[in-house]
């Protein structure tokens, strides 16, 4: 097999299979997003950005072929994220990111070396 086709196929299957994983990896993290303001409105909680359910339900993700953008359209969630003059920080965003981003990319990188891996050989 000609190296330019071989290499054109294995750009095109991996660009297929890294695009697939990173749509999963953003709809997982944005579950996960959603799940920390989870509570049900008006049900029992501690935390009072929970009450109306607004921030739950403002979680969007938005996926190219080659990024994830997970955020809030509610500006609430820039408050509740870094704080206010009368409103201390409550991060979720961000905690989560830095939680999830290095097994994030270890699985992307999985699957780029799961790609490459059998070409080692011939």
């Amino acid at each position: 097999m000609k190296l330019t086709l071989l290499t054109s196929r294995l750009g095109s299957d991996l660009e297929v299979s890294l695009a697939a994983a990173l749509a999963d990896e953003a709809q997982a993290l944005a579950k996960a997003l959603r799940d920390t303001f989870a509570t049900a409105p008006g049900g029992p909680h501690s935390h009072p950005w929970q009450r109306s359910g607004t921030l739950h339900a403002s979680i969007e993700v938005a996926i190219s072929e080659t990024e994830a953008v997970i955020g809030s359209n509610d500006p609430v969630a820039l408050y509740q994220e870094h704080g206010g003059p009368t409103l201390p920080p409550r991060p979720s965003f961000g905690p989560l990111a830095a939680t999830a981003g290095p097994g994030i990319a270890h699985r992307l990188g999985q699957i780029a070396h799961d790609a490459i891996a059998p070409l080692n050989g011939k």
